[in-house]
């Protein structure tokens, strides 16, 4: 599971009325950090704790003493001060006791000759930035083993976005449940491996509050739901695809492609004559739907509108956006489609920047999001920075500014309703290529029309596009990799 800082808090406060102290719960933190050392790392003793005045450091001088304890040799640096709190006064005291050396100022003699550096300067309240002499405390050194302590210095734990100098560790120890910012980039890539430490919580205040959670295949697998034996199309749903346009055909078949590879029963691909021709030379099995364009190949509202009328009919998805291009009319399409049709809509692309001026014509409760991050921008009026220096804030703000189920894409794709919250870290950098998007979203909108709820439904389809990829990438070069490949290894997974 993932937790805020803030609901970590309360899983503390929750575990220290069922009887297990602050006090206690540190000692565990540190304990389980050292023996964690001790097993990893067993011919390096030479241990540098960088302990912070708050209780990481007290977990730092707790693993120490354990360390001392066993015959290694830590040592203490302290540069930001006394510990401020009563129980890490006492794990520093106690660890004072044992003889463990303890410093204030970074003398070269201290830092030279360690084995293994413990950063736990800053937990997981980190706001701000690093002064430049902790900036240069934290470097890399050469042949060193870097462990992070609950989660890197620098790292703001809420939301991934780190500062500079932030902490680069190769094993990060996190007390209790990983932190929800430790799966977003850029703070993954300085957590490097990520060890969850047991402190005591109790199996049922996990429960409370409601915490995020760490997509798996598996798990999704088990939401999909399994047709009867006796089964026929119309009984495994009827997606409308409204996507495309004359320059940009590849965006429709590949959305449409998806949708038929991955259960739905029927498919009715209503686009130009350019994309249809293409689409039937991949997807027979698509009822097409030709639609009248302007003079640029885009589609338009009034000379379709009976058909599209008619084609709303009895769908149990709208697919809406792919390549459809951003015109008046195309925007005019929208509205009519948004605000006529009864069924679930999955808006992706340029359906969603065609909204990004009309929030209203969302329906709410019964849509579906698909933004990467510059799209989420447009729609929360942010930029593009504001959206990434805290992606689960701004999908959770979009999900309740629209009423919608938001999967907003990206490494560690992030799916919220505004109150669950589920992180996919699963995926690859060869699927970062034109076309991928168009693939989740058709695959989004076939399990939608089968009957899933909305946010497991997008759960679903975000976890299985990217293990599919994963699939792909385990065979192929991922410079080589292309979206089609994600969609031929859905047969991996599903």
């Amino acid at each position: 599971m993932l937790v805020t800082p803030e609901q970590m808090q309360k899983l503390e406060a929750i575990t220290d009325r069922s009887g297990v102290s602050y006090g206690h719960m540190m000692e565990n933190a540190g304990k389980a950090l050292a023996e964690i050392m001790m097993e990893r790392w067993q011919d390096k003793k030479k241990v540098l704790f960088l302990a912070g005045s708050g209780n990481n450091g007290g977990d730092c001088y707790a693993a120490a003493y354990h360390l001392k304890k066993a015959g290694w040799m830590p040592e203490i640096l302290a540069p930001c001060g006394e510990p401020r709190s009563d129980i890490a006064l006492a794990a520093r005291d106690r660890a004072k006791r044992e003889g463990i050396p303890m410093y204030s100022e970074a003398y070269d003699f201290v830092l030279e000759g360690k084995e293994i550096v413990v950063d736990g300067l800053y937990g997981t309240g980190f706001r701000g930035e690093l002064s430049p002499a902790l900036q240069a405390l934290l470097r890399e050194r050469e042949g060193q083993v870097r462990i992070a302590c609950d989660v890197p210095s620098g790292g703001m734990a809420a939301s991934g976005a780190v500062c500079k100098g932030t902490f680069r560790a190769d094993v990060t120890v996190t007390f209790g449940a990983e932190k929800l910012g430790m799966s977003q980039y850029p703070l993954r890539l300085y957590c490097g491996e990520i060890i969850v430490a047991d402190i005591g919580i109790p199996a049922d205040a996990r429960l409370l509050p409601p915490p995020a959670e760490r997509l798996t295949l598996e798990g999704v697998q088990a939401l999909l739901p399994t047709p009867a034996i006796d089964a026929h199309k119309g009984q495994l749903g009827h997606v409308l695809s409204v996507t495309g346009s004359r320059r940009m055909r590849g965006a429709a078949i590949l959305s449409g492609e998806a949708v038929m590879r991955s259960g739905a029963g029927m498919l009715s691909l209503a686009s130009c004559e350019e994309v249809l021709v293409g689409a039937m030379q991949r997807i027979p099995e698509a009822l097409c739907l030709p639609l009248v364009t302007d003079a640029e190949g885009f589609l338009t509202l009034d000379e379709n509108r009976d058909l599209l009328t008619t084609a709303l009919k009895g769908k149990q998805a709208l697919l809406l956006g792919c390549g459809l291009g951003q015109t008046e009319k195309t925007s005019a399409m929208a509205a009519f489609l948004l605000q006529n049709a009864e069924c679930p809509v999955i808006l992706d692309a340029d359906g969603l920047n065609l909204c990004a001026a009309h929030i209203d014509w969302i329906p709410k409760g019964r849509t579906i999001l698909t933004p990467h991050p510059a799209e989420a921008a447009r729609l929360l009026g942010k930029t593009v920075q504001d959206v990434q220096n805290d992606r689960p804030a701004a999908a959770r703000a979009l999900a309740k500014m629209t009423g919608a189920v938001v999967a907003l894409k990206g490494a560690g794709t992030i799916i919220t309703d505004g109150e669950h919250m589920a992180v996919c870290n699963a995926g690859n950098p060869g699927m970062a290529k034109a076309g991928s998007g168009d693939v989740l979203a058709g695959l989004t909108a076939s399990i939608v029309a089968q009957g899933l709820g909305l946010y497991d439904a997008a759960c679903a389809a975000v976890m299985l596009h990217a293990a599919a990829g994963d699939c792909a990438a385990a065979e192929l070069p991922r410079s080589f990799m292309l979206p089609q490949d994600t969609i031929s290894y859905l047969q991996e997974v599903m």
